[in-house]
């Protein structure tokens, strides 16, 4: 992590907030920064961080002249790889890829339940739900599954 990235991390974790990701160009340009909490993120917890960030005598003197910041939230493309994107999502439908052997990758099911060892999905197999759960250490990540 560079000095940039741990500065912007330290100002978003002192407000409560997990960062996600941050991503930048080396040559300048844009800093985009994603943001959330265990519940989710609002607006306006975003509106905030953004001008905490801006604010900051470190970040206006060494970067905001080269990189423009942009502060968002988790869109539903993001991959759900930790136990609190699962946690998050539960109760939502999602394509899981995983290292389990006794389970085909990639399954679809939807999120029951998530602990620290163990994703329990619901999955039809022959017609029938049926609960599967899949080691934490096995999954790679998984996607939301839209409802149209």
């Amino acid at each position: 992590m560079n000095e940039i990235q741990r500065l912007i991390t330290d100002i978003v974790e002192a407000s409560g907030l997990i960062v996600e990701d941050i991503k930048m160009s080396e040559t300048g340009g844009t800093i985009k920064v994603v943001c959330d909490t265990e519940k989710g993120i609002s607006s306006s917890e975003l509106v905030s961080i953004s001008k905490k960030i801006l604010r900051n005598e470190e970040f206006d003197e060494k970067y905001a002249v080269n990189y423009r910041l942009e502060v968002s939230s988790p869109g539903i493309d993001m991959p759900l790889t930790k136990v609190r994107h699962f946690a998050k999502n539960k109760g939502r439908d999602i394509e899981l890829q995983h290292e389990f052997e006794e389970q085909k990758s990639p399954i679809k099911g939807t999120i029951e339940d998530v602990d620290d060892e163990v994703l329990s999905l619901n999955v039809k197999i022959k017609k029938e739900n049926t609960t599967i759960r899949i080691p934490i250490e096995k999954v790679i990540s998984a996607v939301v599954r839209l409802k149209w």
